[in-house]
């Protein structure tokens, strides 16, 4: 079966292949950073970042790492979904040779872990170079004064005298493909494929909003934390963790069921082609533009939160203690840059699988008169009716739920929410041009009209 699933791999071609791998790379990679730090001592006697070096505040940032493997996670399970036209009819195949539905999803899941797997052992590659250039310098004296807010190099995070070993690196790379294989069965969950190429999907109802249990959930946590854990300095730390993990859950699962919402509406009220078509498309099939979309409302919600910490230390703190804080908070934002580079992935491939499953009602639009920036713009419209909800909600989100009870309310929580909200969705707009600018290629491909024959 692992050999069938091979050929499988490479019939759905090499830059799928290829993309699947460099997902799991980026995870396995981003696994192996978080290990180093957490061997790490107490006290390092190595140069890093403060934020690292110290003790108390190291668990946050090795949970801010992890996090950022998500976006790519995302990223994955849209690569896994690229296609699903011809791969369902591969799998058509091996149904008419008497494989059965479960066999076929099972394939469909082991179907990635070839290239999960070459991802995988990729990622202690990524995990060098991060450590090549932003590891640290050993020093003969610990360097975790109260009070300093860098050792050593300004950008020193990846410990270099600790680093995972052997059985730790073996483990990550086993962890990640089996996650790389759950994923392809996920994706594969409630389709059936007959053996004449007909399928079905079993989930047809429209979405539910079950992510706003998940956010009040977080809220609810996020209230008893602040109320009956600040006894424990251990609790402190988790139970406002674990809080943003239930909002960041919860807004991912909220996505779909938001496409499907804001697709109804709009298609009622839409005066243009582009808005129009866009609508229909998500009120008919929510699911794939609301995954696609789902990082853009965690990203909102770290970002939101983020701005409103700034604001308060802005207009708190002393001119020689800002920086401390300051260059933390820079960190998140190049962070949620980096996630939003994933984000762009994840629209792009979305766009290219709407084109690969559509070609012939898009062949029949351009055979009608429609030009390749109309095609663009209902592309642009179907991620943008999805992305700019999640990204100005999860802003408001991380504002009102992180930034308040972290910073209260005032004229700096206002403005920084403002710039906030500004600055977020100027990037998440920018993130969607630059994503159908990557698939114009697909769009005229799918444009062609040879796509409408039948023969």
């Amino acid at each position: 079966m692992i050999r069938l699933a091979w050929n499988l791999t490479l019939a759905g071609g090499r830059g799928r292949a290829v993309l699947l791998a460099a997902c799991t790379a980026v995870v396995s990679g981003l696994l192996l950073v978080g290990q180093a730090m957490l061997l790490l001592p107490a006290y390092p006697d190595e140069a890093l970042y403060s934020v690292v070096a110290e003790s108390g505040t190291r668990g946050g940032f090795i949970f801010g790492v992890v996090m950022l493997a998500l976006p790519a996670l995302l990223l994955l399970f849209q690569a896994v979904r690229l296609g699903t036209s011809a791969r369902e009819r591969r799998l058509a195949a091996l149904r008419l040779a008497g494989a059965t539905p479960s066999d076929v999803r099972r394939l469909g899941g082991l179907e990635v872990g070839p290239p999960a797997f070459l991802g995988a052992v990729a990622g202690y590659g990524v995990y060098l170079l991060v450590r090549a250039a932003f590891g640290g310098t050993a020093t003969d004296a610990t360097c975790c004064e109260p009070g300093v807010t860098l050792h050593g190099s300004t950008l020193a995070f990846v410990p270099t005298t600790v680093a995972p070993a052997w059985w730790h690196v073996l483990l990550t790379i086993g962890v990640v493909t089996m996650l790389g294989v759950l994923v392809g069965t996920a994706a594969n969950r409630g389709v059936i494929v007959s053996p004449l190429g007909i399928t079905r999907r079993t989930t047809s109802r429209p979405p539910r909003p079950w992510g706003l249990l998940l956010i009040a959930a977080g809220i609810g946590f996020g209230v008893f934390s602040l109320v009956l854990f600040r006894s424990s300095a251990f609790l402190d730390v988790v139970a406002p963790l674990l809080a943003i993990v239930l909002l960041v859950l919860g807004l991912i699962n909220l996505a779909p069921w938001t496409a499907y919402v804001v697709g109804r509406r709009v298609a009622r009220r839409a005066k243009t082609a582009p808005a129009l078509l866009a609508a229909r498309r998500l009120a008919g099939d929510p699911r794939p533009a609301g995954r696609a979309a789902a990082a853009v409302g965690a990203i909102g919600l770290v970002a939101g939160g983020a701005a409103a910490m700034a604001g308060d230390i802005m207009e708190t703190q002393a001119p020689g203690d800002r920086s401390y804080y300051l260059v933390a908070i820079g960190l998140i934002g190049v962070a949620l840059v980096l996630a939003l580079l994933a984000v762009i992935g994840s629209l792009a491939v979305h766009s290219v699988e709407s084109l690969l499953d559509r070609k012939r009602s898009v062949a029949s639009l351009a055979a009608l008169g429609g030009t390749s920036d109309l095609l663009a713009r209902t592309q642009r419209a179907e991620v943008g009716l999805v992305a700019m909800p999640m990204a100005t909600g999860g802003t408001m989100l991380g504002s009102l739920v992180i930034g308040i009870p972290l910073a209260g309310v005032g004229p700096a929580w206002a403005v920084a929410t403002a710039l906030a909200l500004g600055l977020v969705t100027g990037l998440v707009w920018l993130a969607i041009r630059l994503a159908i600018v990557i698939t114009g290629p697909w769009i005229r491909k799918a444009a062609d009209p040879d796509n409408l024959r039948t023969a």
